[in-house]
């Protein structure tokens, strides 16, 4: 069994180019079998993405936030990578270290009293030489990893490791109290795209049966037709959502 520290990204896709050049500035401490990366481009063809995701999180010593507008602006990014983020790393399970990419108003953030890297909280984009930035990211990352290497269990003689924390406590259907939360938070929110969808389904019937006008007649119901599809659509994955709730 692996003793790497397992490293996460939280990054928003804008800032791909940027996340690919800090993970190449870790390869030292990837060849050196002291740390294990992972972000969501691994994921597997035919996999579920947000199990994926949620997986790695959950198993992650360090999970690094690449911070800029685009990730503050991303629902996925904010409300769910890095609340589950801080929260595990509130109840010390993991070390949550944000990276400034660019300049935006992270400070009120939950993640703003945290110490960020670069040094100065100086984002990436605006050093005359970013790769003496993301030097210094690596370098501030190595000594958090020495860190974490020196409290995680060693592997016996066996060929068997003591696990450093307990598993996350699991609620019925043998889901994770964050897994369930997170599954609860799409659930809710398919059901709101639904309610909307539905609404304009029957307002779209409505103007279609009081419409007189042929064109105009016809170019509702290729709009009633694409509302009904994508009303379907969506009823499919709400029930989808429930069995996983199950």
């Amino acid at each position: 069994m692996s003793n790497a520290v397992k490293v996460f990204f939280s990054y928003a896709h804008e800032d791909e180019v940027l996340r690919d050049k800090l993970a190449t500035h870790l390869s030292m401490m990837k060849r050196q079998g002291v740390i294990e990366a992972w972000h969501d481009r691994e994921i597997s063809p035919g996999s579920e993405w947000a199990n994926a995701i949620d997986e790695n999180l959950e198993v992650a010593d360090i999970i690094l936030l690449l911070v800029s507008a685009d990730f503050l602006a991303s629902d996925y990014c904010y409300d769910i990578e890095m609340t589950q983020a801080m929260e595990r790393h509130e109840t010390q399970e993991a070390r949550v270290i944000p990276i400034i990419l660019k300049p935006s108003d992270w400070n009120d953030a939950p993640f703003g009293k945290l110490q960020a890297l670069p040094k100065n909280a100086k984002p990436i984009t605006t050093w005359q030489d970013q790769d003496e930035a993301f030097l210094n990211v690596a370098q501030g990352i190595r000594r958090v990893v020495e860190d974490i290497a020196k409290s995680k269990p060693s592997s016996t003689a066996s060929g068997t490791t003591t696990p450093a924390t307990s598993n996350p406590p699991t609620t019925s259907g043998g889901l994770t109290e964050r897994q369930r939360r997170r599954l609860e938070q799409e659930r809710d929110s398919l059901q709101q795209q639904y309610d909307l969808a539905s609404t304009k389904l029957g307002r779209l019937r409505q103007a279609y049966a009081i419409e007189t006008d042929v064109s105009i007649k016809w170019k509702l119901e290729v709009q009633i037709q694409e509302a009904q599809t994508e009303q379907n659509r969506l009823e499919q994955q709400l029930e989808e959502s429930e069995q996983k709730l199950l």
